[in-house]
């Protein structure tokens, strides 16, 4: 009777460790080299809690979402497909890591627009600036991408006037 507890023990230990192992395998670190690796991956393998996060829905069906997370230093924006409540989690469909790009205060802009093609929803898209710590409501970024979820990636804006709208964004749990 006592082998067989043992043997019970031993195959209980063998199987925490296993799932234990397999949770830390699956955990992404927010460095520059996870970001990369994100895409085909749920953005909820991201290691750690992120205190600076924002989310907006490119589309009222909810299947598309632009992610910006920010945390020691690293900021980065996801495109996710299916990102829902209560976590947000979703299928990262392609990452824009700003964190070398950025310079002295910028920070990600969602309510940019084309100023030849007019208003767009939030996200559509995405500048990086300076709004002067909230004492600059419109700015043109000084650098755009367009995002573009059927081909899964961030179209850089290169030779055409972005114009953003710097006003705040968080309601409730951050996410529109």
């Amino acid at each position: 009777m006592k082998s067989i507890w043992v043997l019970l023990l031993g195959l209980a230990v063998s199987l925490v460790s296993m799932t234990s192992s397999q949770t830390t395998d699956q955990s992404v670190p927010f460095t520059s080299a996870g970001i990369a690796g994100l895409p085909g991956h749920d953005i909820c393998e991201l290691q750690g809690e992120f205190p600076k996060q924002f989310g907006v829905y490119l589309d009222d069906k909810k299947d598309h979402a632009i992610d910006y997370r920010e945390r020691d230093g690293v900021i980065a924006l996801f495109l996710l497909e299916k990102s829902l409540p209560p976590k947000y989690c979703g299928i990262v469909d392609a990452t824009l890591d700003l964190t070398t790009l950025r310079k002295g205060e910028e920070t990600p802009l969602f309510k940019c627009h084309v100023n030849s093609e007019g208003r767009t929803r939030w996200g559509q898209v995405v500048g990086l600036g300076d709004n002067q710590r909230g004492h600059k409501r419109f700015l043109s970024p000084r650098l755009a991408w367009r995002v573009n979820a059927r081909d899964k990636r961030f179209d850089e804006i290169k030779s055409e006037p972005v114009s953003c709208d710097a006003s705040g964004y968080i309601v409730g749990d951050g996410w529109y």
